[in-house]
């Protein structure tokens, strides 16, 4: 990990998915540095009904070919809790609770990544979402 900035004996990592990215991160020319779960950033949980703290999942600088550096914020995130999800067909127990579990995550999801883009821009910084497309099509 030499581009990560901060401890490499605390690289956090919740999930394969996000391991593969800072991967990805420390291995890409064009990523500067990298740092995982980076700065609390405050939303209003709807959920909950009160300030919560979200941990972005990563920071990195990355350097075009023109050598402009952009800062960005990333969350890893499958592609289906990035948009609402359809009612089931057929209203039963398990259906209803998936159904059910996945709304309320789409739900923080979009509160958290809101935050996410206000505090990216309120940083010079950029906001974005690496899913599956990006990690098993292009890594």
């Amino acid at each position: 990990p030499e581009k990560y900035k901060g401890d490499i004996t605390k690289i956090i990592y919740r999930s394969s998915w996000e391991l593969k990215f800072l991967t990805y991160c420390d291995s890409t020319e064009a990523v500067l540095e990298y740092a995982s779960e980076p700065m609390p950033i405050k939303y209003w949980n709807p959920i909950l009904k009160k300030e919560s703290t979200y941990w972005v999942d990563c920071y990195m600088a990355t350097q075009s070919p023109e050598g402009e550096i952009t800062k960005w914020l990333i969350e890893v995130k499958p592609q289906k809790y990035l948009t609402p999800p359809e009612p089931p067909n057929r209203l039963t127990e398990k259906a209803t609770l998936n159904y059910a579990r996945h709304a309320k995550a789409y739900i923080i999801n979009d509160a958290k990544f809101r935050a996410a883009k206000v505090y990216a821009k309120k940083n010079n910084m950029r906001f974005g979402i690496i899913t599956e497309n990006f990690l098993f099509n292009k890594v």
